[in-house]
């Protein structure tokens, strides 16, 4: 019996290609991530206590990684900057 093929991550999922993350930031910094998915949770609008969190996750040689979380209150606003589109 052979060994199954390993499928890459981008076959297994297909997360697309990876995205460049502009996150302003309350005080004025300005950072750039990079990852394949931002989603959002927390607060009221999914019957949760506290405040609404974002999270941007990639796909980095094959495993899924958390890049980034936090409050949505300490940013400014968060764009996909590698297609000029508005996240937040």
């Amino acid at each position: 019996m052979s060994a199954p093929e390993e499928q890459s991550a981008d076959e297994g999922f297909g997360h697309g290609p990876l995205q460049t993350f502009e996150i302003t930031w309350q005080n004025g910094h300005v950072e750039k991530v990079q990852g394949h998915q931002v989603s959002h949770s927390g607060g009221a609008l999914f019957g949760e206590r506290g405040p609404r969190r974002f999270a941007i996750h990639g796909d980095f040689d094959g495993h899924w990684t958390l890049v980034i979380t936090a409050p949505e209150d300490d940013t400014r606003i968060i764009r996909n900057v590698t297609a000029g589109e508005w996240v937040l």
